[in-house]
């Protein structure tokens, strides 16, 4: 696939009439640094690899404003919303999307990077038990990849929208992770999130 875009997720298969309906999620650096992102549909065929033609696809809609996370979410939205179209959508699909981009950002494991573990709280400090979620200690990459995962399966709970101006926003929230070399803690909406060199017990 042409352009420098790297696919980021990618579903194809064969629907009712015997011909092969997909499409895919990439991304690149644009113009102003910020991550652009694309929703592509792929032509028809008859088998799973013959969805591009020459590296071209059928048709795809770019989201590239001025913040990589609001990018990627409104491309997320219109991924999924295109999977009904060609026949790929299934319950866990928006799932399976969200862990695909949670991995990318996450980036490649470095070998000497320090192991840590994560995990998130509610910050409710009147609350007896509050929710909370955290792993063992894992590779840092890994690690990273398990954070941006809370971020997104907590965001509802977090309510981040009623602390507007109080606590960052989802898309510092993302790019504190992404940028993190260690250990960090940070709120995020009610919630309070972390990367930490002990497991939090």
């Amino acid at each position: 696939m042409g352009l420098g875009w790297t696919i980021v997720h990618q579903a194809r298969q064969k629907h009712y009439d015997d011909r092969y309906y997909g499409q895919f999620l990439g991304t690149r650096k644009g113009k102003t640094g910020t991550a652009e992102w694309i929703v592509g549909r792929m032509y028809p065929g008859k088998s799973k690899d013959d969805g591009f033609r020459d590296g071209e696809w059928a048709y795809s809609k770019h989201f590239d404003g001025p913040r990589s996370t609001d990018n990627a979410d409104a491309a997320l939205k219109a991924y999924v919303e295109m999977s009904h179209k060609t026949f790929v959508w299934d319950r866990i699909f928006e799932q399976r999307v969200g862990e695909a981009i949670d991995r990318h950002w996450s980036g490649p494991e470095a070998p000497d990077a320090p192991k840590l573990a994560t995990g998130w709280q509610e910050s409710d400090a009147g609350h007896r038990n509050p929710a909370r979620g955290h792993t063992i200690l894992l590779p840092f990459h890994e690690a990273k990849y398990y954070l941006l995962h809370f971020l997104r399966s907590t965001e509802l709970g977090a309510k981040a929208h009623l602390t507007k101006g109080v606590t960052i926003d989802r898309h510092q929230a993302v790019k504190l992770v992404t940028a993190a070399t260690g250990p960090i803690r940070f709120e995020y909406g009610y919630n309070t999130y972390w990367l930490a060199a002990e497991v939090d017990v």
